[in-house]
């Protein structure tokens, strides 16, 4: 890092921009709000509007006086499919089917994206883990004080059918927001004290890593268990890759190997999906998300090109009725960005977001293999959880953390010089990057 050491300031700001983006404050203060909380905490009302505004706005100013020097032809190429995606996604204000939820959603969703660029670009690594690690955890204790302190709100309730209720869902509105932040804080953590090893440090970061572990249990989020158990494997799969290196093997031969593996991997969990899911005590809908992929298909199939408009689909009553009857579930997303995309900007939309997706993969297997560092590490293993995730959730919506995060990924091997190490200097900070 070229010597210059963390600042508390943008630590503190890109921390609590990722905190506000994964929407458990908005839930909690809505919560405090009674009946109030209902219009308050909506995507249109202040609870959202304001924080998740204020997000965006730094985001197109910090995004701005990082570009802006630049001459458009040099910058970086991942910000042209980034671009591409949130630029469709405006233009899809003119085909929407929810004219009055498109255009401000759509709007907001540009400076979120820019907010990604901006931390993945200009956020110093170690000021990165330490944002990550702040912001879960904070999340993770404020989750287990309410289950602690009002379990009726930091708990799921019981279905009417007994199947599910009792999980933890902490500040979120379902456990489906609570699990991944464990998974994202035990990341952080781990690069945390990977930056400086200490002992001190390694017994105050082992003591929030046990909580989120046992939140993350308490939470039942088997999608979430699985993004750990990559992390995991990518946790050793990586110094595998420098060793590798060191012994002269090609990139290609290198990256072709481990891309063999993982649709080999990928092939095997989708032909025995089933009794996979069984084992791990699902049902083999996946909770009925196989369901809803094949519900979305149908409609899909109406607008296959453009789709029906950012974020619009769901904000139709008229249009979700029939598959909410089907499967007895206002379930309220696709659980699958990819499906989720395609639904809303068609292929068109589609193919700019595996765009992003891949431009991460290449942003971050670059930096893996351009030499060892605590910060190429942590994203590796933050990137394979962020897949996951994405896999089994729309997190492409929600203006989420995930998403910032998974776009900050596609430019974190641009941050030359200051890949040089990703350890905590001494130096006193020279330049404030913060928007």
């Amino acid at each position: 890092m070229n010597g210059s050491a963390l600042r508390p300031r943008v630590v503190a700001g890109a921390a609590t921009a990722l905190l506000i983006t994964t929407g458990g404050p908005s839930v909690q203060i809505a919560r405090h709000l009674g009946e109030r909380g209902a219009t308050a905490s909506g995507w249109e009302g202040w609870l959202r509007l304001y924080p998740y505004g204020a997000v965006a706005i730094a985001g197109l100013i910090g995004c701005a006086r990082w570009l802006a020097p630049i001459p458009w032809r040099r910058w970086p190429w991942p910000v042209w499919p980034v671009l591409g995606y949130v630029v469709w996604a405006m233009c899809s204000a003119a085909w929407t089917v929810s004219p009055s939820t498109t255009p401000a959603r759509a709007l907001t969703g540009v400076g979120i994206a820019a907010f990604g660029l901006w931390f993945g670009a200009r956020v110093q690594p170690a000021e990165q883990i330490w944002s990550v690690a702040v912001a879960a955890c904070v999340a993770v204790v404020a989750s287990a004080v309410v289950v602690a302190v009002y379990p009726d709100w930091g708990t799921m309730p019981v279905r009417a059918n007994g199947t599910m209720g009792g999980e933890w869902q902490g500040i979120f509105g379902n456990r489906n927001g609570l699990a991944p932040i464990c998974v994202m804080g035990l990341i952080g953590l781990a690069a945390v004290v990977a930056l400086r090893p200490s002992l001190r440090r390694g017994a105050w970061a082992g003591a929030f890593a046990a909580l989120h572990l046992v939140v993350l249990r308490a939470s039942g989020g088997i999608t979430s268990l699985l993004a750990l158990g990559l992390a995991v494997g990518t946790a050793a799969a990586v110094p595998a890759v420098w060793w590798l290196k060191r012994r002269g093997a090609p990139g290609w031969v290198v990256g072709g190997g481990l891309g063999a593996v993982v649709t080999v991997a990928a092939t095997v969990v989708v032909v025995n999906l089933d009794s996979l899911a069984t084992k791990v005590g699902r049902d083999p809908t996946l909770t009925g998300r196989r369901w809803i992929w094949d519900d979305m298909g149908a409609f899909i199939d109406e607008r296959p090109w453009r789709g029906y408009g950012f974020w619009a689909f769901w904000e139709r009553p008229d249009l979700t009725a029939a598959t909410y009857a089907r499967l007895e579930k206002p379930y309220g997303s696709a659980h699958n960005s990819a499906v989720e995309v395609l639904l809303g900007l068609g292929v068109v939309g589609l193919v700019l977001y595996l765009a992003v997706v891949l431009a991460a993969v290449a942003g971050v297997s670059a930096l893996v293999w351009r030499g060892r560092s605590v910060f190429a590490w942590f994203w590796a293993l933050l990137l394979a959880s962020l897949i996951v995730q994405n896999l089994m959730e729309s997190f492409v919506l929600w203006h989420s953390y995930n998403w910032i995060l998974c776009i900050a990924a596609t430019v974190v091997a641009f941050q030359v010089p200051l890949l040089q190490r990703a350890s905590e200097p001494a130096a006193p900070a020279s330049a404030d990057d913060a928007p």
